[in-house]
């Protein structure tokens, strides 16, 4: 049964079959819809009309409601072969001039000028709301312009029903006029959703990408670098140079290290996004001594001096990833402070309309078109540093999935530079 139901449905709405294009099969079927209830709702009451009295049928009324039931049946047709503007223009036209005529004419009933709202609604759905604007205001001068010629002193004129159905039609227009308007908007902001949703997955696409080559890239050169050296190795075992079998031995071991390392800081990225830790409120100042604490022999290393700015706010959010991120931030300070006899490191907060955070240094500093690209996977300025080059990107993954946005300020290379980033969760400052 469900089956024959939708194969007349299919039949009676669906347009032909050339017509391919979604939005206008969509439109298509939503006019023989509105065609097929008018069809079956006129056929219906004229039927009920002449069975009550078959002279009825001589009447305006009837005759008018004769003429729109063939015009909606043709027009059902057109809209069947795919012409769906023709078809509700074809509609329109002749229901503003049928049932104005029997609203006007001598022995007319203002009533009817109510029909004349169908005529607006079919032009909202298919058309733009600047040619339902156009229309809408042009009929209803129309009829206001008819009205002028109405006796407005008898008590028996129908001018007064005919205004009260013309203040009506005014208002009703008003609302889809102003319905028509918010739809408007509301797709717009839709269409800009769309558009950014699509840039971001433009931009994870060439992320993926970028990713794909360059962990491609910095995984083969170590296994590269450790078939060689096993080769090497095999040879100075038959040749019995057991010292050279022994530094090469450890290059493959500082190969396995590097290997190793790099798997792991991209199986830490690739975890950030899916597993968040629970957020909690706790204050900054605690958590920067933990980060102090895990790093100190870096920081004794390079002899940097910390400074953390007092009173720093309470915020609320991922613990342990932020306690990674000022890791990153401090470690990275200190190992790039260069040949600065006293290197310093500011951790603190700036105050304002949102706060951000910053760790200052004044080391080496970062030229301006390096920027952006210090935050790229195996982006690192100096090739012949220490670490892998993921840190920086770890620490850009963990503030965007706190909803915030890091950057970083420096003049120049001996400037020293400061990495600033603001947390929107973290926004609660005690």
């Amino acid at each position: 049964m469900t089956n024959r139901i939708h194969t007349l449905l299919h039949l009676l709405l669906n347009p032909h079959a050339r017509v391919t294009d979604p939005e206008k099969i969509q439109r298509s079927r939503l006019l023989s819809t509105i065609l097929l209830v008018m069809i079956v709702l006129g056929v219906t009451i004229l039927s009920f009309v002449i069975y009550l009295d078959p002279e009825d049928i001589r009447e305006p009324e009837a005759q008018g409601a004769l003429l729109v039931l063939g015009i909606v049946t043709v027009m059902y047709i057109v809209n069947r072969m795919g012409f769906n503007r023709y078809a509700a223009a074809g509609v329109i036209l002749p229901f503003i001039i049928i049932f104005t005529y029997i609203a006007f004419s001598a022995s007319g009933k203002s009533i009817f000028l109510a029909f004349v709202l169908i005529p607006i609604l079919l032009t909202a759905i298919f058309f733009s709301l600047r040619w339902t604007a156009i229309f809408s205001v042009s009929m209803l001068a129309l009829i206001f312009l008819l009205l002028s010629f109405q006796d407005q002193v008898s008590p028996l004129s129908p001018f007064w029903s005919l205004r009260n159905m013309w203040f009506f039609l005014m208002l009703s227009t008003g609302l889809v006029l102003t319905f028509m308007w918010h739809l408007g908007n509301l797709e717009e902001i839709r269409q800009r959703e769309l558009r950014r949703i699509n840039e971001q997955l433009e931009q994870k696409v060439a992320e993926m990408e970028r990713f794909s080559y360059t962990v491609s890239h910095e995984l083969k050169n170590p296994v590269i670098t450790i078939k060689g050296y096993l080769g090497s190795i095999e040879k100075d075992l038959q040749d019995n140079n057991f010292q050279r079998a022994q530094k090469d031995l450890l290059r493959v071991s500082t190969a396995s290290d590097r290997l190793h390392d790099t798997i792991s800081d991209l199986l830490e990225l690739s975890r950030l996004g899916r597993i968040v830790n629970q957020f909690e409120e706790f204050e900054l100042s605690a958590l920067i001594q933990e980060a102090l604490e895990t790093i100190d022999a870096s920081i004794r290393a390079h002899n940097a001096m910390i400074d953390i700015a007092p009173h720093l706010p309470v915020i609320y959010g991922d613990r342990i990833r932020l306690r990674e991120v000022f890791e990153n931030l401090i470690g990275n300070a200190a190992k790039y402070m260069g040949k600065q006899e006293s290197p310093r490191i500011e951790v603190g907060v700036r105050d304002g309309k949102e706060p951000v955070f910053f760790v200052k240094d004044n080391g080496l500093g970062i030229e301006p078109h390096y920027h952006t690209k210090i935050f790229g996977l195996f982006d690192k300025l100096d090739a012949n540093s220490e670490g892998t080059g993921i840190g920086l990107a770890l620490v850009k993954r963990i503030i965007e999935t706190h909803g915030g946005k890091i950057w970083v300020e420096s003049e120049g290379l001996g400037k020293g530079s400061t990495f600033c980033f603001t947390i929107p969760d973290g926004r609660k400052i005690a």
